[in-house]
This record gives C-alpha cells, sequence and structure tokens, in this order.
C-alpha cells in the first residue's frame, strides 16, 4: 500500500505549500492519522530553524510530532553537505526523520522544497532522490500563472519524464493558479491534454490572488521594520508595492487598492496624503506605508496623524535607503499562519471545490511494493544492527581494508569488532593505514587462553574423521578455524572473512564446525546488489556450482526468506535463456521443474521461470514477453541457473555498474558466516558486517 506522496514543483512560486495544506486537509476528512514532513527548510521566522510551512501545518492539524522532525535539514545545512559530497548523509538524516514519524502515521505527506536561494540548482535532482529514498510517489504542482494551454502541457510532460528518467513512482499532477478568465473552457482544454498524455490529473485550482498577498505585519517581520503607527492593522492584504518619490499630486493619481507605499523618510507630504487617501471615499484604501532612510517623522506630524480618526493605515519604518527597501520585499515569499483564518478558509474551499477527493484518497489504496534504494537500505542494515549491538570476529586482523572498516564499524555502532592475529602485527598495520583501533579487541590465536578448549571440541565435532591432537591443533591456530569456534561457543555472534582468503577457505570451517540448520541440506549464498536507484538480490553467486532443479529451489525459498528479513518483498525470478514457454532444452525443463517445485512448496511466493533478465526487469520488455505476469518487469531476487552465470554477472554489474555487492550473506547455516570478495571495498566490509550482526539477532 502507498504510505506517502511527496508533493513538489520544478519551479518557485508554484503554490506548492498551499497545495499540500489543502491535500492534508482533505485526507484528514476520512483517515484520521495524517502526519507531514518538509525535508529541506527554507522558510524561517528570525533565528528559528523550523520551517515555517512545518509549523503551519503542526499548528492548524495539531500533529503530534516534534518540528525538528518535521524539518530535519536546513536550507544551509543540506547545502554545506551536498557541497563536501555528502549528499547521502543528507538523505541518511532525512530518512531517519521520517522513518519515525511513519511509524505511527497512515499516511505521511512530503512537502518538497522550493526552489529558491543558492541550491535551486540542485533541487531537481535533491527532490527526485528523496521521493525514490522515502518511497513517496511525485504529485507535481504545476504553475500555470502567465502561461498558455500549451506550455502548461508542455512542461507537465517534460516534468513527468524527467522524473520517470530518475526513476521516481508518478502520481499525477495538480494544476495551480490557472486564470480565472474563461477558466472553465481553458480547464477543459488541460484535462483533454492530460488524457491524451496518459497523465493522471487530480484537480485544476483558479488563480486565488488572495493567498499571494502578505499581509503588513508579515512584510514588517521578514524585513526587520520598526511599527511606529498603526500596529492594530498590521493584518492589511498588500496587492502592490509601490515607491513614492514624486510630487503629491502625480502619486494620488497612482494610488490603487491595497498597495504598500515606500517613500523617504522625510517625506511628510507623501505621508499626510497617503493617510488621507485611506479615509477619502474617492480614493481606494492603502494596505500601509513605509518610510525609508531611519528618518521618522517629527513629533508635530505624528500628533497630527494620532489625532485623526479613522485611519486604519499601519506606517513602518526602516534604517536602509528606498531602493534597498523596496528590493527586500519585492523578494518576501508570502507564507500562510496559523492565525490567518481567512486564507486557510479558502485554501480548504478551493481543494474541496476543484480536487478531486475521492480520485485522491483512492491512490493510497493502490498495492505497489515499496521501492528499496541503496541508500534507504544500507541505512535500514545500520539502523537494525545497531538496535542490539553483536560482537563479530574478522580473521583478517591485518588487512588494511578490514583494519578501516573495523574503525567505521565501531564508530558508527554497527557492531563490536574482534579481530584475530599477531598483536603486534595488527598494531603496526593500524598504524601504517591510519587506524584508530580504540575499543576494538584483538586476539592472537596462537597463544588464546581458549585455544586447548577450541581444540578438544574440534576433535569431539571432527572424531568420525580420526582428527589427532596435533592437526586439531594446527587447524584451531588457523585465524578463520578458530574464529569460528569462537562463533560456535558463542564466543563471538557472527564471522566475516574472504578479503584474503578464498571463499572455500572461509566456509568450509563453518560446513565443519557450525553445521547447517536443522532440516536444511543446503548451503547458498545472495548479493545484495546496490545499484544507483535500486537494490537486486543475486543467488547463489559463491557456493553451488551446479545445482539440479530441487536445489535451485531450495536457493529461491532461501533466498526470498532472508530478504524478507530485511523488508524487502521479494519477487523472484528464475533466470534462464528463454522466457516462459518460448525455448526447450535440458536447461530450460530444470528451471521450469524448480519453478513448479517452488509454487508447490511456497505457494505464497511470487515467482516466475524460466525468464530471461530483460523481462524479469524491465516493465516495457515483460509486457511484450510476458503479459500478466506478477513477477516480470518487477522482479528484484535473481537465481541464476549455475554458479558460472551467478558470480559472472555480479562481477560484472558491480564493476560495470560501480555497485556496492554486499555478500555473499550465506543461508542455511546455524550461525551467522558471511564470506567477502577478494576485491571487496570497504564499503562492502562495512555492509555485509551489518548484515552478519542482524543475522545473530
Amino acid at each position: 500500500m502507498i504510505k506517502s506522496v511527496y508533493i513538489t514543483s520544478t519551479e518557485e512560486s508554484s503554490g506548492k505549500s498551499a497545495i499540500t495544506l489543502g491535500v492534508i486537509h482533505l485526507l484528514k476528512q476520512r483517515i484520521d492519522r495524517v502526519s507531514c514532513i518538509k525535508p529541506i527548510g527554507q522558510r524561517f521566522r528570525g533565528d528559528s530553524e523550523i520551517d515555517e510551512d512545518v509549523l503551519l501545518i503542526k499548528n492548524v492539524f495539531n500533529v503530534p510530532h516534534d518540528p525538528s522532525l518535521m524539518s530535519p535539514v536546513t536550507l544551509d545545512k543540506a547545502q554545506h553537505l551536498i557541497g563536501e559530497g555528502r549528499s547521502n548523509e543528507l538523505i541518511e538524516i532525512v530518512l531517519e526523520a521520517y522513518q519515525e514519524i511513519e511509524k505511527d502515521s497512515e499516511i505521511v505527506v512530503i512537502e518538497g522544497s522550493d526552489y529558491s536561494g543558492s541550491l535551486a540548482a540542485f533541487e531537481f535532482d535533491l527532490n527526485a532522490e528523496l521521493s525514490m529514498n522515502l518511497s513517496a510517489p511525485i504529485l507535481l504542482i504545476a504553475n500555470a500563472d502567465g502561461r498558455t494551454i500549451e506550455e502548461i502541457l508542455n512542461n507537465i510532460e517534460i516534468s513527468k519524464e524527467s522524473f520517470d528518467e530518475k526513476g521516481c513512482d508518478f502520481l499525477g499532477v495538480i494544476v495551480n493558479k490557472l486564470a480565472t478568465e474563461n477558466f472553465d473552457k481553458r480547464a477543459k482544454k488541460i484535462r483533454r491534454g492530460l488524457k491524451k498524455l496518459e497523465i493522471p490529473l487530480f484537480g485544476i485550482m483558479p488563480m486565488a490572488p488572495m493567498l499571494s498577498q502578505p499581509r503588513v505585519g508579515e512584510i514588517a517581520a521578514k524585513i526587520g521594520a520598526k511599527v511606529i503607527y498603526g500596529r492594530r492593522n498590521l493584518k492589511n492584504l498588500v496587492s502592490e508595492t509601490k515607491v513614492a518619490a514624486m510630487l503629491t499630486r502625480n502619486i494620488l493619481g497612482r494610488i490603487n487598492e491595497g498597495v504598500l507605499i515606500v517613500t523617504p523618510g522625510d517625506r511628510d507630504d507623501v505621508l499626510i496624503a497617503a493617510m488621507m487617501s485611506r479615509v477619502a471615499n474617492s480614493y481606494p484604501s492603502i494596505a500601509g506605508v513605509v518610510l525609508t532612510g531611519g528618518i521618522e517623522p517629527p513629533k508635530s506630524v505624528m500628533k497630527l496623524i494620532r489625532g485623526l480618526s479613522g485611519f486604519r493605515v499601519p506606517v513602518l519604518a526602516m534604517p536602509t535607503d528606498t531602493f534597498d527597501t523596496a528590493l527586500k520585499i519585492s523578494k518576501i515569499n508570502t507564507s500562510l499562519f496559523s492565525t490567518d483564518k481567512r486564507k486557510l478558509g479558502l485554501v480548504q474551499a478551493l481543494m474541496s471545490k476543484h480536487v478531486e477527493q475521492e480520485a485522491l484518497e483512492n491512490v493510497f489504496e493502490i498495492e505497489a511494493p515499496r521501492k528499496t534504494t541503496p541508500i534507504a537500505f544500507l541505512h535500514k542494515l545500520v539502523s537494525m544492527a545497531a538496535s542490539d549491538r553483536k560482537r563479530i570476529v574478522m580473521p583478517e586482523g591485518d588487512e588494511e581494508r578490514t583494519l578501516c572498516a573495523s574503525q567505521r564499524i565501531v564508530e558508527r555502532g554497527i557492531a563490536d569488532i574482534i579481530l584475530l592475529g599477531d598483536e603486534k602485527k595488527i598494531q603496526k598495520a593500524a598504524i601504517k593505514f591510519g587506524v584508530a583501533l580504540g575499543n576494538i579487541q584483538i586476539l592472537d590465536p596462537t597463544n588464546a587462553p581458549q585455544l586447548d578448549e577450541y581444540i578438544s571440541i574440534y576433535m569431539e565435532l571432527r572424531k568420525h574423521k580420526n582428527i589427532t591432537e596435533y592437526n586439531a591443533r594446527d587447524l584451531m591456530m588457523d585465524p578463520i578455524y578458530f574464529g569460528t569456534m569462537m562463533v560456535h561457543k558463542g564466543d563471538a555472534d557472527g564471522l566475516v572473512s574472504g578479503a584474503v582468503h578464498t571463499t572455500a577457505h572461509t566456509i568450509l570451517p563453518a560446513f565443519q564446525i557450525i553445521k547447517t540448520k536443522p532440516g536444511i541440506s543446503l548451503v547458498s549464498s545472495i548479493f545484495f546488489m546496490c545499484l544507483p536507484d535500486k537494490v537486486l538480490v543475486y543467488g547463489d553467486c559463491a557456493v553451488n556450482p551446479n545445482p539440479g532443479s530441487a536445489e535451485l529451489a531450495d536457493i529461491a525459498i532461501a533466498s526470498a526468506n532472508t530478504v524478507a528479513a530485511f523488508d524487502f518483498e521479494p519477487y523472484v525470478a528464475m533466470l534462464s535463456y528463454s522466457t516462459g514457454e518460448s525455448g526447450t532444452g535440458p536447461q530450460v525443463e530444470r528451471i521450469r521443474e524448480a519453478t513448479a517445485i517452488i509454487k508447490k512448496n511456497a505457494p505464497d511466493l511470487k515467482v516466475e521461470g524460466p525468464i530471461q533478465y530483460d523481462a524479469a526487469i524491465s516493465p516495457k520488455t515483460a509486457k511484450a514477453k510476458l503479459p500478466g505476469s506478477a513477477v516480470a518487469g518487477r522482479a528484484n531476487v535473481f537465481i541464476f541457473p549455475d554458479l558460472d552465470a551467478g558470480n559472472t554477472a555480479y562481477k560484472a554489474v558491480q564493476r560495470s555498474a560501480n555497485a556496492i555487492a554486499v555478500g555473499p550473506v550465506l543461508q542455511g547455516l546455524n550461525k551467522p558466516v558471511n564470506d567477502l570478495s577478494r576485491g571487496c571495498l570497504i564499503e562492502d566490509i562495512i555492509y555485509t558486517v551489518a548484515i552478519t550482526a542482524i543475522q545473530a539477532q
């Protein structure tokens, strides 16, 4: 089920904040627990670091969450992180806040950034990234202000294509600020155009000038003006700002309804004329006056103004000159406030009238698999591991990548690390590679206090092989054998090795000492392939060279069960060189038989086979090759027909697509032991340790 929606535009002044407010209003009429988050705060009052839109929504709808969760990153902090190449860290901060809000929410409405300020050039990509990582489909707000029908449709089409290219799910569009002149006729053309483009439309909102008009008090607060008269009338709406620097008789001819007059502080004539126009039936009502240059009216003028009745004109004073003051006012973005009942009521009325509430609500009834992006997945691994820290033993104690990864693992609280090897060599290597060992435990198997006990246990476990004490001692001084025995005895919770050792060297001790779970005859493996925009699972790419149909079925079911523990909904593709009934031959029949066994033994598992890789992952290809399949085009677990295909494929994807390959993660052992590729990166080790710790939980 869809649990969130990402409301964004592709430009500023689209009315996005008002629409967000209106969407929450509509959803709250039928859904109780609707929450909101604005990942990048851009509009602040005073020294506050909480976005004004967030405060508005919290106050209007009594949202229970802390404002710091609802507005987790300021614009300045976002700019700093992006500038230092730490975009992933920015997304992780937002993810953490979102997940906290999501826990007790039925729907989370996410308001995108405002396309204003120094971050504007990066904002489209940032909004797309956040939409992906929060698994929140896009609701686009299209700005119709001052545009032809063709321009409106073109902008929507281009925006959708851009979000599609980024891999975002696209819900549809709300067109905002359509001119009221010939509204019905123009709205009909837009509906017809979007239907032709197959883009869902949820509503078309008319231009509402009042929503973009600031109050005088809002202007005073944002430019830092001093109120010298008319504090009770700061709620006056400002329709436009005009600089008054000409003669009074010429100024009077340019006064319009709701105008804010900006004039030098020594122009007493302009001030008095402006005030008089407010009570004259022959003139429109001005909103207020701003006096510049740090000059305030003399006592005689102020005495005159205060002595007159019926003057509802606030007067502000600014220390800056007229040009700078007018420029500051022009840059103000209008905000809605919880105290502005008139504007809030207008937003709610317009949304109720012009947005299809039922269609919007029905969106959240759609069955859709939750997207799992690399950042979201890896963040989840770290969070899950850190929630119940385990002790992970790493036999390759003096290896550079292992040392660097160990420091970062302990610093991030992912797990407690035990390094095996000669202590002097490990200390020397740590100094060489600039690693602070800190709380990392170091243990030398050759003189460890447990050595004799481990030798006895190993001899008992392998007595059917007639193992001598000499052979057992020799093996137990091998760090991998010693580390595996630590896991078996409960002196460690899991083992990760393989940075400089073969897969066989890592997993053979596990087969001999830890052994398989009851009822499991086959140990297999998967890789979590973290591609730029998605996480896929490949199996078996490390253990079984040429599995038969029954073994392939076991590998598929075990893989699905493993990934389900990491918040994946598995869609399993049994890969072959043909799809469906299109091919024959022993290899295809083996995959077909394996698929039949899976459907019998795990009837609830979504599986398809035989199927080619392109049909499994591409919706377009799936539509042509295997229409109607629940898996084709959306597979996320790929079972290769043999080790040759699987190992080749994972290494090709890892190196060519610059993917992080987490694994191989072994399945079927009594306690977790996981292997690394000898070409692994530091990140690969960190996340393999996290997975091992989670398996140990």
